[in-house]
């Protein structure tokens, strides 16, 4: 989350839960925006900027923004990002069985995609981020775009490229790559918290070995469009020449914020290891 953002959604939390009697906004902005910059360490963490604004909501009692986008309106978004990078989407017409959303297409190189749109869930009750909820349903969803692939593909001849997209802040790349590694990895190399040892994740791990990539794509509920990818190929993929191939296409077009990821994963035993490439 960049600066102006956080500030606008600071102004919100504040006119919600504020009156003439307190401090002046402008105090309070200071004040959370030194935090920030406090707590990470840095001019400006946009992963530290997110975890100030979620404790702010929580300690005020503020139920978080929400900026639903239509499947519709995504499909769309896709295939204008896709098409700027000349690659066209071929939706596949749903059956008798479910299957992928669509064909990601280039000159003679095609790759079934599958489009995902986790929530994230909020309890009103606790007033707390439901993360290992949202954890468990980007697995899920895993679990059902991977029986999607096979219903259309059965031999695998195709790349299988699963894309998520979010348009919350709070839900982003940080709590997918966390979804599959069963935690967010710390500094220490520890995950935190640790669901590695759930049934849904043991679950998973072996289905990630068989997607040949995954795309997450930050979504901006105002303009309706991207504004950061994260890659994450397959070191094992049987395809992963043609993965390769698409993953520097795409990525050669940067997105707004600059923040584009490349990583790449390998499934080891019960768990998932990756490694940041660019």
């Amino acid at each position: 989350m960049n600066q102006k953002d956080f500030h606008d959604r600071l102004k919100e939390i504040l006119q919600a839960n504020r009156d003439e009697r307190n401090s002046p906004n402008e105090q309070f902005h200071d004040v959370f925006d030194n935090q920030v910059k406090q707590r990470s360490g840095k001019d400006w963490d946009e992963a530290m900027a997110e975890q100030v604004l979620r404790e702010l909501e929580w300690a005020t009692n503020t139920q978080p923004k929400r900026d639903d986008i239509s499947e519709a309106e995504i499909k769309t978004m896709l295939s204008d990002f896709m098409t700027k990078r000349d690659y066209t989407v071929t939706p596949i017409a749903e059956g008798a069985n479910k299957t992928p959303d669509c064909y990601i297409e280039k000159g003679r190189s095609k790759y079934l995609g599958e489009i995902k749109s986790p929530v994230l869930n909020f309890d009103i009750k606790t007033q707390l981020y439901k993360f290992k909820t949202s954890h468990t349903k980007i697995l899920d969803h895993i679990h059902k775009a991977v029986k999607q692939f096979t219903e259309q593909d059965p031999n695998h001849e195709l790349p299988w490229v699963l894309i998520f997209t979010s348009s919350h802040p709070q839900l982003n790349w940080s709590t997918f790559t966390g979804a599959l590694q069963g935690g967010v990895i710390n500094q220490k190399g520890e995950r935190n918290p640790d669901f590695s040892k759930t049934d849904a994740y043991a679950s998973t791990v072996p289905l990630i070995g068989h997607v040949d990539a995954f795309i997450w794509l930050q979504a901006n509920g105002k303009s309706r469009k991207f504004h950061q990818a994260s890659y994450v190929l397959n070191y094992s993929s049987l395809h992963k020449v043609k993965i390769d191939k698409l993953i520097n296409d795409l990525s050669s077009i940067k997105l707004p914020n600059h923040m584009d990821l490349t990583i790449q994963y390998d499934v080891k035993s019960d768990t998932v290891v990756m490694t940041q490439l660019k």
